[in-house]
């Protein structure tokens, strides 16, 4: 069983989070698709602090002992998770740069072949 104290920190830390991330969304801090996550997590968060019969269930599910351990292990899975999601998007970030960095350097030396070629041109047009 999950004491009354530390149930009421995970509600009240959750909830703060909870409102921090909107807060944040609201203001365009954070984009959305990023913060679906955090909302997940602080959602279930809640509702474990909340209905200590949830993490219970969970705990004997995954034959822990304590359900504060079921809370902890849930925790550390969803930031395993968060980070490999984030992890995902740098590499797609990465690769988006590289290619848009060829692209730049295929359009400078283009752009500078033809400003030779307009030199030239103008320089016969000059004779």
């Amino acid at each position: 069983m999950i004491t009354v104290k530390l149930q009421i920190i995970l509600l009240i830390a959750s909830i703060i989070t909870f409102f921090l991330i909107i807060n944040m969304i609201r203001k365009y801090n954070l984009e959305l698709k990023y913060s679906l996550l955090w909302l997940f997590f602080c959602i279930v968060n809640i509702l474990l602090a909340s209905f200590s019969n949830i993490s219970t269930f969970v705990a004997d599910a995954l034959s822990i002992q304590e359900p504060v351990n079921a809370i902890f292990l849930l925790s550390f899975m969803f930031q395993f998770f968060l980070i490999f999601s984030l992890t995902l998007t740098i590499s797609r970030i990465s690769n988006k740069l590289s290619q848009l960095s060829q692209e730049v350097g295929i359009l400078k030396n283009d752009f500078e072949a033809y400003k030779q070629s307009q030199n030239r041109e103008s320089k016969r047009m000059d004779i």
